[in-house]
């Protein structure tokens, strides 16, 4: 089993702000580093995400996104207003009805496994599953990049808080994320968080769409220059054996 995480003495990038229990992205946060510093060569698709965010914004943004060499999408996720969009391959995507916009804490489980796509909520009580209608496993390019908050440098920026955000690239029981939640992010999607949100939800934003050039900082070597060793708690990339 490797663990990387995404700490170092390194000043935390602009737009990015540490909190107790994870990190804040702004509008003017950009974090990117290359695939090969996160996952192993030769890493498919079948992935399996833990995530705990707050969103702060209502607008269409990527949570993330890994993108080719050649700049084509392989893998992400959107967050629409009232729908959670997979992407796996440019052409080749699934929705869940699911709204992340409302101002709360979620913590859910993404499993890409084969042709299926399946969300996890409750800790595991409610899943959807979602069908990719197609056959061959995706093998992730080993010399591309993986874009945190976005889906492009110029794209519409994820604005919030995340506590967690781990990656999983085998197999593991995905009806039982809520064991790998952290202690801080453990809120069990009762809506009742222990940690409010820390700004007041808002609105759209009328001039981010994927065509407004964002404020873009200096790429990163590596997501270990996220936090900082003060944080209390670390965004990780799970890779296990």
């Amino acid at each position: 089993k490797r663990t990387s995480g995404w700490s170092s003495s390194r000043a935390v990038p602009q737009g990015v702000i540490p909190f107790r229990s994870g990190v804040i992205f702004t509008q003017r946060a950009r974090v990117e580093a290359p695939l090969s510093a996160l996952l192993p060569a030769g890493s498919s698709s079948n992935l399996l995400l833990v995530l705990s965010l707050c969103s702060h914004r209502i607008n269409s943004a990527f949570l993330f996104a890994v993108k080719s060499k050649k700049k084509k999408l392989q893998l992400g996720v959107q967050f629409v207003p009232g729908k959670i969009i997979v992407y796996v391959g440019q052409k080749r995507s699934v929705y869940f009805d699911y709204n992340v916009h409302d101002g709360q804490w979620h913590n859910m489980a993404i499993n890409i496994r084969g042709q299926t796509v399946t969300l996890f909520t409750s800790c595991g009580k409610r899943r959807v599953h979602a069908d990719l209608h197609f056959k061959k496993d995706e093998v992730l390019d080993p010399h591309g990049s993986f874009l945190l908050g976005k889906m492009s440098q110029h794209s519409v920026q994820f604005e919030g808080a995340i506590c967690q955000f781990d990656i999983y690239p085998s197999a593991k029981a995905a009806h039982h994320y809520c064991k790998y939640l952290k202690k801080q992010c453990r809120q069990a999607d009762t809506y009742r968080p222990t940690l409010p949100p820390l700004i007041p939800l808002l609105p759209r934003d009328p001039s981010a769409s994927p065509s407004t050039p964002q404020h873009a900082e200096p790429s990163l070597q590596g997501l270990r220059n996220l936090t900082t060793p003060s944080t209390a708690a670390f965004l990780t990339i799970t890779v296990s054996a």
